[in-house]
């Protein structure tokens, strides 16, 4: 009887470890940026990821690149060809317990409003939510794709070399 119980004991012991040590092995990001950290990183449905991807010249950040899908099969980058900054505009408010980023650009008819937010007033205290909210200015209508795990979220490195959009009541963080 005792032998019996300290057999499925080593056994629970070794299922526990193993999932320890394979566990970060699972939570790690696709490497969607080309090898590169990402700006902002997370999964979303479908196993897929969201990302800005940046561009260094000699060590200065001197673009970014917005991506959708998985490593081996990037569904969305905006541009297609390169990284820029002036395709998209930004907005960022802060407040005690509260900061809330956005990031937009425009394919066609279609508005991509990356946001991060951090609302410390929440219940149980800090909340974070990001995603995508993709607005379609033909139809009057909108989709939101949500974050299940944020990886990276690094967005204040590019905010201040976009233009904030001042017609958003987002408003912007005077520089």
């Amino acid at each position: 009887m005792c032998l019996k119980a300290y057999d499925l004991f080593v056994k629970a012991l070794f299922c526990f470890y193993s999932m320890l040590w394979t566990g970060p092995v699972w939570a790690m990001p696709e490497k969607i940026c080309d090898g590169g950290a990402a700006l902002f990183q997370c999964q979303v449905g479908g196993g897929r990821d969201l990302a800005l991807c940046p561009n260094y010249i000699d060590g200065a950040l001197s673009g970014v690149q917005y991506r959708f899908g998985r490593e081996k099969n990037i569904e969305l980058a905006f541009p297609e060809e390169g990284f820029v900054f002036d395709a998209f505009k930004s907005n960022h408010f802060v407040r005690y317990q509260a900061d809330y980023k956005l990031i937009k650009f425009n394919i066609g008819s279609y508005v991509y409003g990356l946001y991060s937010n951090y609302d410390g007033e929440g219940v149980g205290g800090g909340a974070r939510s990001a995603g995508v909210v993709v607005f379609d200015t033909s139809k009057n209508s909108a989709a939101q794709v949500s974050c299940g795990k944020i990886y990276v979220d690094d967005l204040e490195k590019v905010i201040s070399h976009l233009e904030c959009d001042v017609d958003d009541a987002l408003g912007c963080v005077t520089k």
